[in-house]
Protein backbone atom coordinates (compact mmCIF):
# COMPACT_ATOMS: atom_id res chain seq x y z
CA UNK A 1 0.00 0.00 0.00
CA UNK A 2 1.39 3.79 -0.89
CA UNK A 3 1.72 5.65 1.83
CA UNK A 4 1.50 9.74 1.35
CA UNK A 5 3.80 11.71 3.34
CA UNK A 6 3.34 14.75 4.59
CA UNK A 7 7.00 16.13 5.80
CA UNK A 8 8.20 19.02 8.23
CA UNK A 9 11.60 19.57 7.50
CA UNK A 10 14.25 21.98 8.34
CA UNK A 11 16.22 21.38 5.11
CA UNK A 12 19.56 19.58 6.83
CA UNK A 13 21.84 17.07 5.22
CA UNK A 14 19.80 13.75 6.53
CA UNK A 15 16.50 15.06 5.38
CA UNK A 16 18.17 15.63 2.02
CA UNK A 17 18.63 11.91 2.56
CA UNK A 18 14.92 11.09 3.79
CA UNK A 19 13.49 13.54 1.02
CA UNK A 20 15.21 11.70 -1.33
CA UNK A 21 14.34 8.11 -0.57
CA UNK A 22 10.68 9.11 -0.40
CA UNK A 23 10.60 10.69 -4.00
CA UNK A 24 12.06 7.29 -5.49
CA UNK A 25 10.44 5.25 -3.14
CA UNK A 26 7.95 3.41 -5.50
CA UNK A 27 5.79 2.92 -2.23
CA UNK A 28 5.86 6.59 -0.80
CA UNK A 29 3.94 9.73 -2.52
CA UNK A 30 4.97 12.98 -1.16
CA UNK A 31 2.12 15.24 -1.04
CA UNK A 32 3.22 18.20 0.52
CA UNK A 33 6.73 19.40 2.55
CA UNK A 34 6.87 22.25 5.40
CA UNK A 35 9.86 24.34 5.69
CA UNK A 36 10.89 24.68 9.59
CA UNK A 37 13.31 26.89 11.00
CA UNK A 38 16.32 24.21 12.84
CA UNK A 39 19.18 23.32 11.15
CA UNK A 40 18.91 26.69 9.32
CA UNK A 41 16.67 29.10 9.59
CA UNK A 42 13.29 28.45 7.73
CA UNK A 43 14.18 30.06 3.98
CA UNK A 44 16.87 28.34 3.66
CA UNK A 45 15.49 25.06 4.60
CA UNK A 46 12.77 26.07 2.07
CA UNK A 47 15.75 26.52 -0.81
CA UNK A 48 17.30 23.42 0.04
CA UNK A 49 13.42 21.53 -0.71
CA UNK A 50 13.27 22.81 -3.93
CA UNK A 51 16.85 22.43 -4.82
CA UNK A 52 15.94 18.89 -4.43
CA UNK A 53 12.39 18.96 -5.80
CA UNK A 54 14.01 20.72 -8.93
CA UNK A 55 16.97 18.16 -9.44
CA UNK A 56 14.31 15.50 -9.22
CA UNK A 57 12.18 16.93 -11.45
CA UNK A 58 9.18 16.98 -9.30
CA UNK A 59 8.21 21.06 -8.75
CA UNK A 60 4.56 19.81 -8.23
CA UNK A 61 5.15 19.33 -4.43
CA UNK A 62 4.02 22.29 -2.64
CA UNK A 63 6.57 23.83 0.00
CA UNK A 64 4.94 25.75 2.92
CA UNK A 65 6.34 28.08 5.37
CA UNK A 66 6.44 27.37 8.65
CA UNK A 67 8.05 28.68 11.63
CA UNK A 68 11.01 30.99 11.80
CA UNK A 69 11.89 30.75 15.86
CA UNK A 70 11.03 28.44 19.02
CA UNK A 71 7.89 29.57 20.27
CA UNK A 72 8.87 29.09 23.52
CA UNK A 73 12.11 29.59 25.89
CA UNK A 74 14.47 26.79 24.72
CA UNK A 75 17.97 25.86 26.30
CA UNK A 76 19.63 25.12 22.80
CA UNK A 77 19.56 28.82 20.51
CA UNK A 78 21.97 28.14 17.90
CA UNK A 79 21.48 26.60 14.49
CA UNK A 80 23.25 23.37 13.78
CA UNK A 81 25.35 24.77 11.17
CA UNK A 82 28.41 22.52 12.70
CA UNK A 83 26.93 19.32 11.53
CA UNK A 84 25.22 20.28 8.24
CA UNK A 85 27.31 23.47 6.92
CA UNK A 86 26.09 27.46 7.06
CA UNK A 87 24.00 25.57 4.04
CA UNK A 88 22.18 23.22 5.66
CA UNK A 89 24.28 20.92 2.56
CA UNK A 90 27.39 20.66 4.13
CA UNK A 91 28.77 23.57 1.59
CA UNK A 92 27.22 22.26 -1.34
CA UNK A 93 24.42 23.74 -1.57
CA UNK A 94 25.04 26.32 -4.11
CA UNK A 95 25.82 23.43 -7.08
CA UNK A 96 21.95 22.77 -7.21
CA UNK A 97 19.59 25.49 -8.43
CA UNK A 98 16.40 26.24 -7.30
CA UNK A 99 15.00 26.26 -11.06
CA UNK A 100 12.82 29.35 -9.87
CA UNK A 101 10.73 27.06 -7.27
CA UNK A 102 9.06 29.50 -4.84
CA UNK A 103 6.78 28.28 -1.60
CA UNK A 104 3.11 28.15 -1.81
CA UNK A 105 1.47 31.18 -0.14
CA UNK A 106 -0.30 29.12 1.78
CA UNK A 107 0.79 29.20 5.54
CA UNK A 108 2.18 25.79 6.97
CA UNK A 109 -0.64 25.50 9.38
CA UNK A 110 -3.16 26.09 6.84
CA UNK A 111 -1.91 24.22 4.09
CA UNK A 112 -1.69 21.09 7.21
CA UNK A 113 -5.31 21.37 8.43
CA UNK A 114 -6.33 21.56 4.97
CA UNK A 115 -4.95 18.62 3.80
CA UNK A 116 -6.11 16.79 7.29
CA UNK A 117 -9.63 18.16 6.92
CA UNK A 118 -9.96 17.11 2.84
CA UNK A 119 -8.33 13.35 3.57
CA UNK A 120 -8.96 12.54 6.73
CA UNK A 121 -7.17 8.94 7.96
CA UNK A 122 -5.52 9.35 4.44
CA UNK A 123 -2.19 10.68 4.86
CA UNK A 124 0.21 10.34 7.11
CA UNK A 125 2.10 13.08 8.61
CA UNK A 126 6.24 12.83 9.82
CA UNK A 127 8.33 15.75 11.43
CA UNK A 128 11.97 15.54 11.30
CA UNK A 129 12.88 19.06 12.26
CA UNK A 130 11.92 20.72 15.40
CA UNK A 131 8.36 20.81 16.57
CA UNK A 132 7.39 24.28 16.69
CA UNK A 133 5.51 24.24 13.03
CA UNK A 134 2.99 21.43 13.85
CA UNK A 135 2.69 23.00 17.55
CA UNK A 136 1.48 26.06 16.52
CA UNK A 137 -0.83 24.61 13.46
CA UNK A 138 -2.32 22.59 16.23
CA UNK A 139 -3.01 25.42 18.50
CA UNK A 140 -4.74 27.26 15.83
CA UNK A 141 -6.52 24.13 14.14
CA UNK A 142 -7.09 21.57 17.27
CA UNK A 143 -8.51 19.73 14.51
CA UNK A 144 -5.19 18.47 12.91
CA UNK A 145 -5.04 15.84 15.89
CA UNK A 146 -8.27 14.13 14.22
CA UNK A 147 -7.12 14.15 10.83
CA UNK A 148 -3.86 12.23 9.70
CA UNK A 149 -3.74 8.68 9.70
CA UNK A 150 -0.89 8.55 11.67
CA UNK A 151 2.38 10.30 13.21
CA UNK A 152 5.86 10.06 13.10
CA UNK A 153 8.48 12.03 14.89
CA UNK A 154 11.96 11.99 14.82
CA UNK A 155 13.25 13.19 18.10
CA UNK A 156 13.89 12.44 21.81
CA UNK A 157 15.69 9.99 23.40
CA UNK A 158 14.45 7.70 26.15
CA UNK A 159 17.15 5.69 27.24
CA UNK A 160 20.15 6.63 24.92
CA UNK A 161 20.70 10.43 26.64
CA UNK A 162 20.91 14.23 24.10
CA UNK A 163 23.09 14.62 21.46
CA UNK A 164 22.84 18.40 21.08
CA UNK A 165 22.56 18.91 24.91
CA UNK A 166 23.16 15.93 27.68
CA UNK A 167 19.91 14.96 28.52
CA UNK A 168 17.67 16.21 25.15
CA UNK A 169 17.97 15.76 21.34
CA UNK A 170 18.76 18.54 19.21
CA UNK A 171 14.94 18.64 17.30
CA UNK A 172 13.33 18.72 21.31
CA UNK A 173 15.59 20.53 22.82
CA UNK A 174 15.19 23.64 19.92
CA UNK A 175 11.70 23.96 20.99
CA UNK A 176 10.73 21.71 24.15
CA UNK A 177 7.63 23.56 24.65
CA UNK A 178 6.02 22.73 21.23
CA UNK A 179 7.32 19.60 21.89
CA UNK A 180 5.23 19.44 24.76
CA UNK A 181 2.29 20.64 23.06
CA UNK A 182 2.58 18.21 20.01
CA UNK A 183 3.11 14.85 22.47
CA UNK A 184 0.12 15.66 24.88
CA UNK A 185 -1.99 16.70 21.75
CA UNK A 186 -4.08 13.42 22.17
CA UNK A 187 -3.75 12.31 18.83
CA UNK A 188 -6.48 10.22 17.33
CA UNK A 189 -4.68 8.23 15.06
CA UNK A 190 -4.60 4.50 13.78
CA UNK A 191 -1.74 3.67 16.41
CA UNK A 192 -0.30 5.94 18.87
CA UNK A 193 2.01 8.38 17.46
CA UNK A 194 5.37 7.14 17.13
CA UNK A 195 8.89 9.17 18.31
CA UNK A 196 11.68 8.01 16.65
CA UNK A 197 14.41 8.62 18.48
CA UNK A 198 18.33 8.44 19.05
CA UNK A 199 17.50 5.01 20.54
CA UNK A 200 16.90 4.01 17.49
CA UNK A 201 18.41 6.60 15.23
CA UNK A 202 22.12 6.32 16.45
CA UNK A 203 22.20 2.19 16.27
CA UNK A 204 21.48 2.20 12.75
CA UNK A 205 24.17 3.46 10.83
CA UNK A 206 25.89 3.73 7.90
CA UNK A 207 29.75 3.81 6.96
CA UNK A 208 32.58 5.81 5.26
CA UNK A 209 33.94 2.95 3.62
CA UNK A 210 30.31 1.57 2.09
CA UNK A 211 27.44 3.99 1.04
CA UNK A 212 29.49 7.11 1.76
CA UNK A 213 32.10 5.42 -0.71
CA UNK A 214 29.31 4.13 -2.93
CA UNK A 215 27.61 7.96 -2.97
CA UNK A 216 31.41 9.33 -4.17
CA UNK A 217 31.54 6.71 -6.92
CA UNK A 218 28.11 6.50 -8.42
CA UNK A 219 26.89 8.52 -11.21
CA UNK A 220 23.15 7.99 -9.66
CA UNK A 221 21.44 11.86 -9.65
CA UNK A 222 21.17 11.61 -5.74
CA UNK A 223 24.32 10.27 -5.26
CA UNK A 224 25.68 13.74 -7.11
CA UNK A 225 23.28 15.41 -4.87
CA UNK A 226 24.37 13.77 -2.07
CA UNK A 227 27.72 12.73 -1.75
CA UNK A 228 29.49 16.15 -1.02
CA UNK A 229 27.05 17.24 1.60
CA UNK A 230 27.13 13.41 3.45
CA UNK A 231 31.44 13.77 3.75
CA UNK A 232 30.98 16.88 6.18
CA UNK A 233 28.95 14.89 7.96
CA UNK A 234 30.52 12.01 8.31
CA UNK A 235 33.79 14.11 8.91
CA UNK A 236 31.42 15.63 11.83
CA UNK A 237 30.80 12.81 13.34
CA UNK A 238 34.18 11.33 13.08
CA UNK A 239 35.27 14.68 15.34
CA UNK A 240 33.11 13.93 18.11
CA UNK A 241 34.56 10.40 18.27
CA UNK A 242 31.46 8.29 16.92
CA UNK A 243 31.78 4.73 17.56
CA UNK A 244 32.45 2.25 15.45
CA UNK A 245 34.37 4.70 14.13
CA UNK A 246 33.87 5.14 10.06
CA UNK A 247 29.92 5.10 10.79
CA UNK A 248 27.47 7.91 10.96
CA UNK A 249 23.36 7.67 11.90
CA UNK A 250 20.92 9.45 9.44
CA UNK A 251 18.13 10.27 11.62
CA UNK A 252 15.80 12.14 9.48
CA UNK A 253 16.02 9.06 6.68
CA UNK A 254 15.26 6.17 9.45
CA UNK A 255 12.00 8.12 10.49
CA UNK A 256 10.66 8.74 6.66
CA UNK A 257 11.29 5.05 6.66
CA UNK A 258 9.72 4.03 9.87
CA UNK A 259 6.52 6.66 8.37
CA UNK A 260 6.17 4.44 5.19
CA UNK A 261 6.26 1.47 7.45
CA UNK A 262 9.53 0.16 5.73
CA UNK A 263 10.62 -2.78 8.35
CA UNK A 264 13.23 -0.81 10.31
CA UNK A 265 11.48 -1.17 13.54
CA UNK A 266 11.07 -4.36 15.57
CA UNK A 267 10.21 -2.64 18.76
CA UNK A 268 7.69 0.55 19.60
CA UNK A 269 6.08 -0.10 23.11
CA UNK A 270 3.56 1.99 24.26
CA UNK A 271 4.76 4.79 27.14
CA UNK A 272 2.98 7.23 28.62
CA UNK A 273 5.27 9.95 27.08
CA UNK A 274 6.70 14.13 28.18
CA UNK A 275 8.53 16.65 27.71
CA UNK A 276 10.49 18.02 30.28
CA UNK A 277 9.95 22.40 29.86
CA UNK A 278 11.01 23.21 33.07
CA UNK A 279 14.31 24.76 32.56
CA UNK A 280 16.45 22.36 34.76
CA UNK A 281 19.66 20.42 33.72
CA UNK A 282 17.18 18.36 31.69
CA UNK A 283 15.39 20.57 29.95
CA UNK A 284 14.48 19.38 26.84
CA UNK A 285 14.41 15.76 27.51
CA UNK A 286 11.89 13.00 26.50
CA UNK A 287 10.45 11.44 29.33
CA UNK A 288 8.92 8.27 28.81
CA UNK A 289 6.60 6.81 32.36
CA UNK A 290 8.12 2.95 31.78
CA UNK A 291 6.96 1.48 35.61
CA UNK A 292 5.26 -1.74 34.81
CA UNK A 293 2.57 -0.60 37.68
CA UNK A 294 2.56 3.08 38.05
CA UNK A 295 2.17 3.87 41.59
CA UNK A 296 0.18 7.53 40.49
CA UNK A 297 -0.22 9.55 37.94
CA UNK A 298 1.20 12.17 36.53
CA UNK A 299 0.02 15.18 34.30
CA UNK A 300 1.10 16.01 30.91
CA UNK A 301 2.13 12.93 29.76
CA UNK A 302 0.17 10.93 26.87
CA UNK A 303 0.07 7.46 25.08
CA UNK A 304 3.13 6.89 22.40
CA UNK A 305 5.04 4.67 20.81
CA UNK A 306 8.56 4.52 21.48
CA UNK A 307 10.66 3.05 19.38
CA UNK A 308 13.68 0.81 21.62
CA UNK A 309 14.34 -1.56 18.45
CA UNK A 310 15.75 -1.14 14.80
CA UNK A 311 16.72 -3.37 12.51
CA UNK A 312 19.87 -1.62 10.41
CA UNK A 313 20.05 -3.85 7.59
CA UNK A 314 16.54 -2.42 5.55
CA UNK A 315 17.81 1.31 6.27
CA UNK A 316 21.32 0.72 4.79
CA UNK A 317 19.54 -1.17 1.60
CA UNK A 318 17.19 2.15 1.58
CA UNK A 319 20.44 4.39 1.32
CA UNK A 320 22.19 1.53 -1.25
CA UNK A 321 18.72 1.98 -3.68
CA UNK A 322 19.94 5.69 -3.59
CA UNK A 323 23.47 5.33 -5.05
Amino acid sequence: MTRRLVIDTDGGVDDAVALWWALRSPDVEVVALVATWGNVDRDLAAANLHRILHAAGRPDIPVALGATDPMGATPLTDRATHVHGEDGLGGHAHHWSTGGLVPVREPAGELLARLAAEEPGGLDLVTIGPLTTLALAVADHPEITHGYRSLTVMGGSVRAGGNALPAAEANVGHDPEAAALVVDGRWSTELPPLLVGLDVTMQALLSVDDELAAAQRSDALPARFLAGALEGYAAFYASVGQRPVGTFPCHDLLAVLAAAEQPVITDAPVHPLAVDTGGSAAWGATIADRRPIPESDSDGFAPWRIALGVDPAPFRAAVASLF
